[in-house]
């Protein structure tokens, strides 16, 4: 008991000495102070060099999107919370690169994913380069170079080569509404 009367009165005492050390010493001049930057948008992505916007949404259906508000999909799969569509006759085009095979994946009715089909080596060139020039150079997944990735921000987007079937596949993942489906059973996995 004695012993936190003592440490009590010694902290009081440091107290209230500490106003009258502060008042006998020469003001500090300090840096002037730096502008607060702005909150960072959840879109964007630091990098040295250059600041990325997320994409957020694909060839304009954004992530999010309800299945009934996107025009003319057929849906090909589902699995549990997950459903998978594609658009009948639809032709898009990344770079010199056209893409078959849209595949748009839904989590809980929202658009959270897509995957696409390209042929040759040619395609998977320009498409890398379009991608690298447009975000980061691409990570490779472990030590392929032919399998690569960018995490940019909420998007993963993959881009996997086969030199056997002389094509690849692009995919783009909005994680915040993908994780949720992402198991077996279209159920994010425990």
């Amino acid at each position: 008991m004695k012993i936190r009367i003592v440490l009590l009165a010694a902290l009081c005492g440091l107290l209230a000495c500490a106003p009258a050390a502060a008042k006998s010493h020469a003001p500090v001049k300090h840096a002037p102070a730096k502008k607060a930057e702005p909150a960072a948008d959840h879109e964007t992505v630091n990098v040295p060099g250059k600041v990325i916007k997320e994409p957020n949404a694909f060839h304009g259906t954004k992530w999010g999107t309800p299945m009934a508000a996107v025009a003319d999909l057929k849906v090909v799969e589902k699995d549990g919370q997950a459903a998978y569509a594609t658009v009948e006759g639809v032709v898009y085009r990344i770079a010199d690169a056209f893409l078959s095979n849209v595949v748009y994946g839904f989590c809980q009715d929202k658009f959270a994913a897509v995957m696409v089909e390209y042929k040759g080596r040619k395609a998977h060139d320009a498409i890398r380069k379009f991608l690298e020039a447009k975000y980061t150079p691409a990570l490779e997944v472990e030590g392929r170079p032919d399998d690569l990735g960018w995490p940019i921000g909420n998007v993963l987007i993959r881009m996997e080569f086969s030199k056997e079937k002389d094509s690849g596949t692009l995919s783009y993942f909005y994680q915040p509404l993908y994780t949720a489906c992402a198991g077996p059973g279209g159920t994010a996995t425990q």
